[in-house]
């Protein structure tokens, strides 16, 4: 019996010897721990939408919309133009082959109007405004198109205090009323079936956006015109965005 008990208090000494021993913390016990990095916050949101299209110069003797197309490109604004170069440099309403660049969207062979749409297929309109000039307007008006849209008219209403505009605004046997005109679903479907498309009528057609044909009188002096075509602009860009 004692033999045996010998021989299991070995074994118990053995075993206690082997045990882990605990390790020695030698970090000092006033030592903070190092702080969570701070998450990145997020980048700031646009405060505008950025989709917003201008094309300038369709029509070379309407040239103010070309002539703030650097004013509009500080500004943030996708700007396109002159959109016939030739127009421009010889103050001619026509293409150099006599054809009418505004009527000529829905065309293979005109190679002016391939260059504003290969534009657009690289930068997708949410939004597009083409700057005019009307030779004959006595008031400045907006062409719309985009029918359930009211975009329009609340950008007419927001300058109302600033411009006096069209009454009774006509293009071809479309007629508008305070300032603005909106086509028919049945005169969009004249010109898809005709194929004479406007700038305007093509960005809507091909990319679902509401786009205006801005106008002001031709007769203005260049800097109203210029002033004009800007501040619309940049109303468009406020109420879009708002949406």
């Amino acid at each position: 019996m004692l033999a045996r008990s010998v021989v299991v208090t070995l074994l118990l000494l053995l075993a206690g010897c082997s045990q882990p021993q605990p390790v020695a913390n030698n970090q000092p016990a006033n030592v903070a721990p190092e702080p969570k990095p701070e998450p990145k916050p997020e980048p700031p949101k646009p405060k505008y939408r950025t989709d917003i299209v201008i094309t300038t110069g369709v029509h070379g003797n309407e040239p103010s919309g070309y002539l703030i197309k650097d004013k509009l490109a500080d500004l943030g604004f996708i700007v396109f133009g002159p959109c016939n170069p030739w127009g421009i440099e010889h103050g001619k309403r026509h293409l150099q082959d006599g054809r009418d660049l505004n009527r000529s969207f829905a065309l293979d062979d005109c190679p002016e109007a391939e260059a504003v749409r290969e534009f657009l297929r690289n930068n997708k309109p949410g939004l597009l405004l083409d700057l005019h000039e009307d030779p004959d307007g006595t008031a400045p008006y907006l062409i719309q198109n985009g029918p359930e849209d009211d975009l329009g008219r609340r950008i007419v209403d927001a300058l109302k205090d600033e411009y006096d505009f069209d009454k009774e605004p006509q293009w071809g046997p479309i007629k508008g009323e305070d300032g603005l005109i909106k086509p028919t679903r049945g005169m969009l479907g004249f010109q898809k079936l005709s194929k004479v498309y406007s700038l305007g009528y093509y960005a809507w057609l091909t990319y679902g956006c509401t786009s205006f044909t801005v106008e002001c009188p031709g007769t203005w002096p260049e800097e109203q015109r210029k002033a004009y075509h800007l501040r619309v602009c940049e109303t468009a860009r406020k109420l879009f965005s708002e949406n």
